[in-house]
């Protein structure tokens, strides 16, 4: 790709790349939009006429499409420990000092940055308290603090403005004009509750900005986000390697070419053992070495050439590569696939009533009752798979539930060697220590949260392959249950159209047959492409429900333990005060022997309390699943006796006039056929 070479054609070609996706988006929306008006004025135009064709549902799918398509956000989260440098970057994304980035100050508070017509600034509470609107300098002012101020909060586990939720800065913006909005948020260690926020805003993102620092490659605490927060997500991430003209300003002599190229080796080397596994086959258009601060500085001087060199604009073009093709292109595809499914339902319906048009009103009925026993056999059908599902869901809550409370009892055998990986460098005798004290308890509840952190993350791996065998399970159990009930299906069409007439005016069609095993096989899809927004996997969806269900564990087991662990250990060791102060080595194991029998004694009730949250977390996902799966079947039934039923009302009522019926309901299908394809040309971003 094209490097840019000045602000202008930086600003020129990303901006163009996202308008010619927000374009599409918009072309695309409107294109379901006028599916589901001519599907709405034909069912209208039915009453009067055959009859409706029972097409509600797929009316409502393509508007529901169109409206996700046409809000055409692009929402990126950044991430990044303290002092990485996030706001300095954004600045420099955005082309303007818009978030505090001075040498000092931090962002207090997780800030989202959208467009609007005025410079607004808005702050949201986590009580009842109403939306407070502020100036962008008092919220500058206000809402930043020195990073040494953040770690002491940090240390305390307080949050600088506790009753604060986030910030929503509106600002005019070429660039967010387009759609994008981004997520700034506070340090990786932040409170529990805001820690909740982030991941809540990752629910629904369309990629992370996660930034480090060239100084300090791949902490524990960014590892171990990366490793517990994010892995497995199925969200994009973009790592920002920040500060990386220090790599030479930090050498002994900064004109060594020869020694900046081995140190920027070995940082390559570090940075790519830690990373590769979250970008694979896309390292390189993935992992960028960036300056925020001279790209920030080279905007505000117009100094194109040392843009260049900042490595901001190699980014951009990755970035918006993504957003405007990869990103779109799914979120076309899945348009297009309710599109084209769509139309093969109305394809399917069309050819079933155009056949019956001029059928005798009482062969017709006699034909009617002559396929109710296979409505049953198709209800039967459903009510079979909607208990395998049911089935697997109890087998595998259960299962994977006791595995659960196995592993939780199971940590106090393994508590000495796991924790020990977990925990940073602690002061064991600064408990001694009053005014030393609270540091080291924050600094060990978090070395205790890392740790189960880490250990409920390996078991979320074992529980989530697990998840994984059962629904290939189901859907092998799917193909079977839609081959009965294509069996079923031509059956009932050789009853009411005879000799397999599956089409005015045609015989039997290889191609028409297929068409129609097509869209059952739609019908009985074992994995919805759309269960976890507008695009997207199921596996995403459950993989989502687990992490949320393994995050409030956490969270609650660090509430329920640990006050009273801690209070117990101090007490203990404290007898002996006089015994070891000077051996840091036999209280570090006293207090670690400590904590485990204290820790073992909370292990049951862990066990025990947490079971019937993780028994109705994997439930909830075969929930979902069974939710989508029997409602597209239930649709396929409803919508076969709809259209018999419909068509025998409206000649009980008045006598159909075949030749026009016939002439509209083709032209009803034609029609669709050409927005189909309009909507093809269009879904087609890239050469």
């Amino acid at each position: 790709m094209s490097t840019f070479l000045d602000l202008t054609q930086l600003s020129a070609t990303s901006l163009a790349q996202l308008d010619q996706a927000q374009h599409s988006r918009q072309k695309v929306a409107h294109h379901l939009e006028a599916m589901a008006n001519t599907l709405s004025t034909a069912e209208i135009a039915g009453a009067t006429a055959s009859g409706p064709l029972s097409l509600a549902p797929q009316v409502e799918t393509l508007r529901s499409v169109a409206d996700n398509l046409q809000q055409g956000i692009f929402r990126l989260v950044v991430l990044g420990d303290l002092k990485r440098g996030k706001s300095t970057l954004l600045n420099s994304l955005l082309g303007e000092r818009l978030l505090p980035s001075d040498v000092n100050p931090c962002t207090a508070v997780l800030t989202v940055l959208k467009y609007g017509p005025q410079k607004q600034v808005t702050i949201h509470h986590l009580d009842d308290s109403p939306p407070e609107q502020i100036a962008l300098e008092d919220f500058k002012q206000i809402y930043t603090i020195d990073p040494e101020e953040a770690k002491a909060l940090a240390s305390k586990d307080q949050a600088a403005f506790p009753n604060v939720s986030h910030a929503e800065i509106e600002y005019p913006l070429p660039l967010l004009q387009q759609g994008l909005e981004l997520i700034d948020t506070p340090g990786l260690n932040d409170t529990e509750a805001r820690n909740q926020l982030v991941f809540n805003f990752l629910q629904d993102c369309h990629a992370v900005l996660f930034v480090m620092d060239a100084t300090q490659p791949c902490t524990l605490d960014e590892r171990r986000y990366l490793q517990n927060t994010l892995k497995d997500r199925g969200i994009t991430i973009f790592f920002l390697i920040n500060a990386w003209d220090k790599v030479q300003s930090n050498l002994i002599n900064p004109d060594d070419s020869e020694a900046l190229a081995s140190a920027e080796d070995r940082l390559r080397g570090v940075f790519h053992t830690h990373l590769a596994d979250y970008c694979p086959h896309q390292y390189d258009q993935r992992v960028f070495e960036v300056s925020g601060l001279k790209a920030l500085r080279s905007q505000l001087q117009n100094d194109p050439e040392t843009l260049a060199q900042s490595g901001v604009p190699a980014f951009l073009d990755s970035l918006f590569e993504f957003l405007s093709q990869d990103r779109i292109q799914s979120e076309l595809d899945h348009a297009l696939h309710k599109a084209q499914m769509t139309h093969k339902q109305v394809w399917a319906a069309v050819s079933r009533r155009l056949p019956l048009l001029d059928e005798d009103l009482d062969l017709l009925k006699e034909k009617l009752v002559s396929v109710q026993s296979d409505f049953e056999q198709l209800q039967s059908i459903r009510d079979d798979f909607q208990t395998k599902i049911r089935q697997t869901r109890d087998q595998e809550s259960q299962a994977i539930a006791d595995s659960f409370k196995t592993y939780i009892l199971n940590l106090e055998t393994t508590f000495d060697e796991d924790f020990i990986a977990a925990q940073p460098d602690l002061e064991f005798l600064e408990f001694l220590d009053k005014n030393n004290r609270a540091v080291f308890y924050t600094s060990f509840k978090r070395a205790f949260e890392r740790y189960m952190n880490d250990r409920l993350a390996a078991w979320e791996f074992i529980a989530k392959q697990d998840i994984s065998r059962a629904f290939s399970e189901l859907n092998e159990a799917a193909d079977e249950y839609r081959v009965a009930y294509e069996q079923v299906v031509e059956v009932m069409n050789d009853k009411l159209l005879g000799n397999r007439f599956y089409a005015a005016g045609h015989r039997y069609d290889p191609n028409e047959v297929q068409l129609w095993a097509d869209i059952l096989k739609d019908v009985f899809e074992a994995i919805p492409g759309n269960m976890n927004g507008a695009v997207g996997q199921f596996n995403m969806f459950w993989q989502s429900v687990m992490q949320t269900a393994v995050l409030v564990i956490v969270l609650q087991v660090i509430g329920l333990v640990f006050s009273s662990l801690f209070l117990n250990i101090f007490a203990v060791l404290l007898v002996g005060t006089g015994i070891f102060v000077g051996q840091a080595e036999y209280v570090r194991q006293e207090f670690l022997k400590a904590t485990r029998k204290e820790f073992a004694k909370y292990l049951p009730q862990i066990a025990n309390d947490q079971w019937e949250p993780i028994h109705q977390a994997v439930q909830r996902c075969f929930d979902t699943y069974e939710i989508e799966v029997i409602e597209r079947i239930n649709q396929d039934i409803v919508s076969r006796q709809g259209e018999l039923n419909n068509l025998v009302a409206q000649k009980e009522s008045h006598s159909i006039q075949v030749e026009q019926e016939s002439q509209r309901l083709q032209t009803l299908e034609k029609s669709l056929a050409e927005m189909v394809q309009e909507m093809e040309r269009d879904c087609q971003l890239k050469d």
